[in-house]
């Protein structure tokens, strides 16, 4: 019985109550702190520039928007006037504005002159849909300030849509296309100053005061000035543009066959009459109106575009707002997004650096941080590195993109061929003899060992002739066999490359003639222009090696601070283990800057006695532009550059002695060794 219950029992284990807990991670920036910055963002745009804005448009509005005689406080109390100013804001000035927030990016244009930048801008359909944006504002304000008039009104200002003629009632009022086309040039040269300023990328800036706001009596009469000269010579430049195509295009449209039949019976009366230098005089009044209403345009944008560079780059604190702080801003530097870092980083930086008792308890809860794995310190070390050896191989590249290594295919090795019994192709039979006269006819056919063995000759004889250089007169005059083939290949050219040689000749031709018409000083003007729009400059191809050196600033002060305050306030010494490495970075990406600022402050030799005895003028301009260019690239190396040096300057000043317990490569521990010394 014993052994049946024996048989019959089974062993259970103890069930335990204890589990595997995994240690969190630091949560993502998408998680924490990019909704917290996207909120704040959103009330800038919102309480500052669409206010600010609006408020501009409302002044403007009322101080030029008058057709009339009523003064100024007359319109200000009009209800009309606010209306009015409202539908402008909100069909010419919100779509720009929201625009520019759409297409804002944190990757700066990689060109060195204005024709690659112009070239980049129009490969990207961000710039198209731009203009669009542009052009529509400008037709919505130009059928608002339409809008605005009276039947009498329109008729006295003489801006109907058609001209007053039974015989021709469609043909378009010229003095209205004139004013409709001057408002969107004046758009298009809006957007290619914006181009130009490379407006559409996030820019950097430090926290500015009151005064350097654009509403602000210092800068907003600059403003206003350079919308003025702005205005005014984008407006000469239509003048004469509208005039030239007038003269010269319009009647080439008339005589082609379908576009004369289309276009006639709106434009054709365009073409009668003269252009003379009196015609804008005459149009005055036209020309005025024209100025004054692109000027209203480009001021409310301008306004609205200073706005935005001024608010939105200015730094965000979203730590205090949560209850983890370190958490919260650790996590946003690890955000893909470049924006997103720059905020992140400028708040750790000013806690890195914050000497009240706050700011140093929030320091030692990050160094002794044992909640997260990695902890928090890990990821900001490691981040930090990783984006400022990204930066650094990237300047070492001088700003070029990565190659990508050519795989090369594995050679697919030839299969044997299978053990097989060879097949018999001749005959087994013995062959019949063949009689003499047959003998005799084969011999002399052309497939015979005969023949085969005088072609052979002939071959290597031709060969011999190729290589001993003998003169095309003692050659035979019989085309070769190799001859063939270049003569089919010089028959089968394509008919594309004959046309784009036919065209290439054209162009040259035609600017030839022009150039042999033009005075003197237009051909100078044009040499000029050319050079400048295509010529790189030197600040700019530092600053394509650099693309992130604010960014880089940032990173580094914050770095040095933290590395700074671990020596008292850091219990567990998780940061001393990452010093050498961080020195190591610091040091080599300065050596690297130092080589490259004495290869760019080579570049420019100063003028000779003798060329400032001579005075030769296009030497010295030369030699003047090159020292600015040179200045102005080490300012743009100098951001990184003073960093670093700052940074660790401060290490070396704060560790002092201390420094001998690390080891570090040779030539670290000498370029080291003089910032130890110095301090």
């Amino acid at each position: 019985m014993s052994a049946g219950m024996g048989e019959t029992m089974r062993t259970r284990a103890i069930t335990s109550t204890l589990t595997a807990r995994l240690t969190p991670t630091v949560p993502s920036a998408s998680q924490t702190y990019e909704p917290l910055v996207r909120s704040i963002l959103r009330q800038r745009l919102t309480r500052n520039i669409f206010a600010f804005s609006a408020a501009f448009t409302l002044v403007v509005n009322i101080l030029l928007g008058g057709e009339d005689e009523t003064s100024a406080f007359a319109r200000l109390l009009s209800p009309g006037t606010w209306t009015m100013a409202c539908l402008k804001w909100f069909v010419g000035v919100l779509p720009v504005i929201a625009m520019r927030k759409v297409y804002l990016t944190s990757a700066a244009t990689p060109a060195t002159s204005p024709a690659k930048m112009l070239t980049n801008a129009i490969a990207k359909p961000g710039t198209r849909q731009s203009l669009a944006v542009y052009m529509s504002c400008t037709l919505m304000l130009v059928m608002l300030h339409m809008s605005s008039f009276t039947s009498e009104e329109r008729e006295h200002l003489r801006l109907n849509i058609f001209v007053k003629s039974r015989k021709h009632p469609y043909y378009l009022n010229g003095r209205l296309l004139f004013l409709v086309l001057a408002q969107l040039w004046l758009a298009a040269s809006f957007l290619l100053r914006n181009i130009m300023l490379d407006r559409f990328v996030f820019r950097w800036t430090k926290p500015l005061k009151p005064s350097e706001l654009p509403y602000s009596l210092s800068n907003l009469p600059k403003l206003l000035l350079m919308m003025v000269l702005f205005t005014s010579f984008s407006s000469m430049v239509y003048s004469v543009a509208f005039g030239l195509s007038r003269m010269l295009v319009l009647p080439l449209l008339l005589k082609l066959p379908v576009v004369s039949s289309i276009v006639r019976p709106f434009i054709g009366h365009l073409a009668k009459g003269a252009w003379t230098l009196t015609l804008p005089i005459s149009h005055w009044s036209l020309l005025v109106r024209s100025f004054m209403m692109g000027l209203v345009t480009v001021m409310s944008w301008e306004f609205a575009e200073s706005l935005f560079d001024a608010y939105v780059p200015q730094p965000i604190k979203v730590g205090i707002l949560t209850a983890d702080p370190n958490v919260t801003v650790v996590s946003g530097i690890t955000t893909q997004d470049t924006v997103f870092a720059h905020f992140a980083y400028s708040e750790l930086a000013e806690l890195a650096s914050d000497e009240s008792s706050t700011g140093s308890t929030r320091r030692t809860a990050l160094f002794g941080d044992q909640k997260y794995s990695p902890s928090l310190w890990n990821v900001l070390a490691r981040q930090s590195l990783l984006r400022l050896g990204q930066d650094y191989q990237a300047f070492l590249r001088r700003g070029a993109p990565i190659t990508p290594p050519v795989a090369v295919a594995p050679a697919v090795p030839k299969p044997k061929d299978p053990p097989s019994t060879p097949l018999i192709r001749k005959a087994i039979f013995k062959a019949p003899r063949q009689s003499p006269l047959g003998s005799m006819l084969d011999s002399v056919s052309s497939d015979s060992e005969l023949s085969k063995a005088a072609n052979a000759v002939a071959g290597e004889m031709e060969e011999r002739a190729n290589q001993m250089h003998i003169p095309e007169l003692f050659r035979s005059v019989a085309p070769s066999s190799a001859a063939a083939p270049a003569a089919s290949a010089i028959l089968a050219k394509p008919t594309s490359s004959i046309i784009s040689g036919f065209t290439a000749q054209a162009k040259s031709y035609s600017r030839n003639f022009i150039v042999g018409y033009c005075p003197a000083w237009l051909k100078e003007l044009t040499m000029r222009w050319k050079k400048w729009f295509y010529r790189e400059r030197l600040n700019k191809v530092v600053e394509v090696c650099l693309p992130n050196r604010e960014l880089d600033a940032l990173i580094i002060e914050a770095l040095s601070h933290f590395v700074c305050a671990s020596l008292v306030e850091d219990r567990y010494g998780v940061v001393q283990r990452d010093i050498p490495r961080i020195i190591e970075a610091f040091l080599s990406f300065l050596s690297a800057i130092e080589e490259y600022q004495i290869e760019v402050n080579a570049k420019y030799t100063p003028p000779t006695p003798d060329e400032l005895s001579e005075g030769d003028t296009k030497i010295l301009e030369e030699k003047e532009m090159m020292r600015l260019e040179v200045a102005r690239a080490g300012d743009v190396l100098v951001v990184v550059s003073d960093a670093l040096k700052t940074g660790v300057a401060n290490i070396s000043r704060t560790f002092g002695d201390k420094l001998v317990a690390f080891k570090f490569p040779p030539r670290t521990a000498r370029k080291l060794q003089s910032f130890v010394d110095y301090t």
